[in-house]
């Protein structure tokens, strides 16, 4: 019962969920369904002695606990994978005026009174620029979800499935096993979204939350306060093919697409990041190439396969940021990558292993304020495995 007691308690909750399953529609053809979601709190509160030592508890009732945490889910935004991204981000901003009548609605407020109107026709206290109106409207449009029925919430319940995809059936047809002793066609798709940072909102009034309004942004406090969400999907990759045929040729082609959105609520900004990728490999196998030597002091001949491979990559990646409150999208970042890639692998033994390597990389920006740069670099590697037969 010391006057001078001062303590903290603290509880963090870690709750994780993943499933994995494999789905064999059709012989050769194999899906691997991923699903996660994983979410953290950690709650700090200071105790102190009050009344006669019976109890513990905050001396001041006005300050409650504080509790921080993040979140992460995987996702779906596939169905506006392929759709423009200035289409999307109009009509997040068009959004907005529905689903702060819908929220202001489903909190009792009379949203046919004039006097609860913006100029904007938006709800007062559930403006454009409010947290809980602009992140409904920012999932919606880009997850391609009626904002009508797209959840208001900060968290989601249940993550939904990303997946890969592998077919080999190619290798049934006459035309396939007479030319290729391998011949693979995959696919694979992942999304998430991520709350990477929230707090309780200490200026919330859990009895009355319409009793104080923000004193910058005119809008009612909201429960959570997040800095920024991000909504990520990969299509990784789009498509590729991986072939090798009975000629010791190998082919391999590869597009791979993807996108970063961050929405950031402290200054109501889009920042927008997109990438295409193309690849392309080729590979050729020189069989029993003899090559004659002098390592312990008599003539010997090494015959060994040299295994060559090239891979040609070219990536378009841009990133923009979008003003919500204004019409004003501006480049900050993004270059055009061209990179190839040699290789040749020659054993001399079962132990050792010789190869030449050569990597050239090209890089232009989209920006002005940053130079054209290439790096060059090649060499020799000679490998000795200790641990071989």
């Amino acid at each position: 019962n010391s006057e001078y007691y001062n303590k903290t308690y603290s509880k963090t909750h870690y709750n994780k969920l993943d499933y994995t399953f494999t789905v064999k529609p059709v012989k050769d053809l194999n899906i691997d369904i991923r699903g996660n979601k994983i979410q953290t709190r950690n709650l700090q509160q200071q105790l102190d002695v009050i009344d006669d030592g019976s109890e513990f508890g905050a001396i001041d009732s006005s300050i409650s606990a504080f509790e921080t945490g993040n979140f992460s889910s995987s996702h779906s935004m596939i169905s506006t994978a392929f759709t423009d991204g200035d289409v999307l981000f109009q009509q997040m901003r068009d959004y907005r005026v529905g689903i702060s009548s819908r929220i202001a609605a489903q909190n009792g407020i009379d949203i046919t009174d004039p006097n609860n109107i913006d100029t904007d026709g938006t709800i007062k206290g559930f403006g454009v620029n409010s947290q809980d109106v602009l992140l409904p409207a920012f999932m919606a449009a880009y997850s391609g979800k009626n904002p009508d029925k797209v959840n208001t919430g900060l968290f989601r319940n249940i993550p939904l499935p990303n997946w890969t995809l592998r077919y080999g059936g190619l290798m049934n047809f006459k035309l396939f096993k007479k030319n290729f002793s391998n011949f693979v066609i995959s696919h694979g798709y992942r999304s998430s979204y991520t709350v990477s940072s929230f707090t309780n909102n200490l200026q919330y009034n859990q009895d009355n939350p319409f009793a104080t309004t923000n004193v910058n942004s005119g809008n009612y406090e909201s429960k959570l306060l997040v800095s920024a969400v991000t909504l990520v999907d990969e299509f990784s990759p789009l498509v590729k093919v991986d072939m090798k045929m009975k000629n010791s040729f190998s082919l391999r082609g590869e597009v791979k697409r993807d996108r970063t959105l961050t929405m950031n609520f402290n200054n109501s900004t889009l920042t927008d990041i997109k990438g295409t990728e193309y690849i392309f490999g080729l590979g050729y196998i020189i069989k029993d190439v003899k090559f004659n030597t002098r390592f312990t002091g008599k003539k010997q001949t090494i015959k060994g396969d040299i295994n060559l491979r090239a891979d040609v990559s070219l990536r378009d990646n841009l990133t923009q940021i979008r003003s919500v409150e204004e019409d004003n999208n501006q480049i900050s970042g993004g270059q055009n990558l061209f990179s190839i890639k040699f290789t040749a692998d020659y054993r001399l033994s079962s132990n050792l292993t010789a190869s030449f390597y050569y990597n050239h990389q090209t890089s232009k920006y989209a920006i002005s304020t940053t130079f054209p740069r290439q790096a060059i670099n090649g060499g020799f590697n000679l490998i000795y495995n200790l641990g071989a037969n």
